[in-house]
């Protein structure tokens, strides 16, 4: 069995809360490989255009044309036929890497926040679901739907910039060189290393910064920023461009981007949606009622809503939709 792949015992120490750090860790690795794996449209998406495509196809068959057309001696069997070969794995290896420079320069694309040396990617979530994506420099980002997040494929020397359209929740790697800016129309949020949540779609009356740890600031054109600490939060008015400091009441529910305690030992899954709708102050639904009766023991210490509704699709082979504060889950349920 592959040594990153953790064991079904070791996933139930994991839900229980009985796992090390290091367990922990192994459990956390193994879970993000699906969540970062790219595909190729992702990945290379100068692929999805037939035009590129149309292009590589006949680079290559030139290249069949133009070795086709050379005169062709018969090999002898003497000490030659090593060399001779060599010389046509050494023609292959020669195509192999033009197409592949060609396609490195294809791929180069469009420039990204200016700077025509540096390839600009995008993550986009156009499905119902939360998504965790890790960016190149170790920070993680927690997509809300109907939310594009564009950012440089190598980030620069002296900071980290970002532009954001939607909802996403941040965990910055620290870097203390490095700010971390997020650029959202006319508000920028500025940080070293921190848990904070931005909200800042597209026409919307309203944008917010909410902070769980650490510190931000967060600034409209050339003001004065405001500092923002753990549950303090800045609203700001696209039309009117007005930037307020608020605080978050202390006896409110956690937002589903703030960590929340909830254990269970063998409770049904409509106990465990009553206590998260208690817990984060959402409404969740059974698209197939026998889903409801599936049971589970697991300890969710410190964990936010996305990080628990995943584990739960995951240990009941399921799957959840979002919608505002709306949660519908399916799956095949249980008797």
């Amino acid at each position: 069995m592959d040594d990153n792949y953790p064991s079904p015992e070791l996933l139930e120490k994991y839900l229980s809360g009985r796992c090390s750090p290091d367990e922990a860790r192994l459990v956390e690795r193994w879970y993000d490989s699906f969540e970062n794996r790219p595909d190729l449209a992702q990945e290379h998406p100068q692929t999805q255009d037939s035009a590129y495509s149309r292009k590589i196809l006949q680079q290559i068959r030139q290249r069949i044309e133009d070795a086709e057309s050379r005169p062709v001696r018969p090999l002898g069997l003497g000490r030659n036929w090593f060399w001779a070969l060599g010389g046509v794995a050494a023609a292959l290896l020669l195509l192999t890497l033009g197409i592949w420079q060609f396609q490195r320069v294809e791929t180069a694309g469009k420039p990204a926040l200016g700077n025509p040396k540096i390839t600009e990617r995008t993550l986009e979530n156009t499905t119902k679901t939360i998504l965790r994506r890790e960016l190149t420099d170790g920070s993680v980002v927690w997509l809300s739907p109907a939310t594009k997040l564009r950012f440089p494929e190598r980030f620069a020397p002296a900071q980290r910039i970002v532009q954001l359209e939607g909802e996403a929740f941040f965990e910055v790697r620290r870097d203390t060189s490095r700010p971390f800016v997020i650029q959202a129309g006319k508000l920028k949020t500025e940080v070293l290393g921190t848990t904070f949540n931005v909200r800042a779609y597209r026409n919307s009356v309203r944008f917010e910064v909410s902070v769980v740890t650490g510190k931000v600031a967060v600034s409209v054109a050339n003001r004065q920023p405001v500092l923002l600490t753990a549950r303090q939060q800045a609203v700001f008015n696209p039309k009117a461009e007005s930037l307020a400091k608020m605080k978050l009441p202390r006896f409110t529910k956690p937002k589903p981007w703030e960590p929340a305690t909830i254990a269970f030992e063998w409770a049904s899954l409509r106990q465990v949606a009553d206590a998260l709708e208690e817990t984060f102050g959402v409404r969740i639904q059974f698209r197939n009622p026998a889903l409801q009766n599936c049971k589970l023991r697991a300890d969710f210490t410190n964990m936010r809503l996305p990080v628990i509704l995943n584990l739960l699709c995951k240990t009941t082979d399921s799957s959840y939709t979002l919608d505002g504060q709306e949660i519908e889950l399916d799956g095949l349920g249980c008797p």
